[in-house]
């Protein structure tokens, strides 16, 4: 049983007429409209949940989609779910370095600071 679909007229350039031919086949797409649905369901599907947020796009190799894959199966994380962590996680690391130079930096200047003799004609 097939969905209602409609007919709809779309201009491309010969340029993505080739990228979306060389779809086809690919991911199941067994034709041109096949390829065009896939692209507009990605399309929609990340496209951000709330107004202010943004989406990201994250190309990933064979192995890491093979371990994606696992990690889905054995603990029901998405690739979604793993790469919003791990942004979180290194956003996480990166402040918390800088706050480590930052006070390793003011140890060294309150050091600096005592070992500096005063001189008279600016303590007095």
């Amino acid at each position: 049983m097939t969905t209602h679909s409609t007919l709809v007229s779309l201009r491309i350039t010969d340029e993505e007429m080739s990228l979306l031919d060389a779809r086809v086949g690919l991911d199941g797409a067994r034709n041109r409209s096949d390829v065009i649905r896939a692209a507009i369901r990605l399309f929609l599907d990340g496209q951000p949940l709330l107004p202010d947020m943004d989406t990201i796009t994250i190309p990933v190799g064979r192995s890491m989609k093979s371990r994606l894959g696992d990690l889905y199966e054995m603990q029901g994380v998405s690739p979604e779910q793993a790469a919003s962590q791990g942004l979180q996680d290194y956003v996480r690391r990166l402040i918390k370095e800088e706050a480590e130079l930052n006070d390793t930096l003011a140890e060294g200047l309150l050091e600096s600071r005592s070992k500096t003799v005063g001189r008279k004609e600016f303590t007095e």
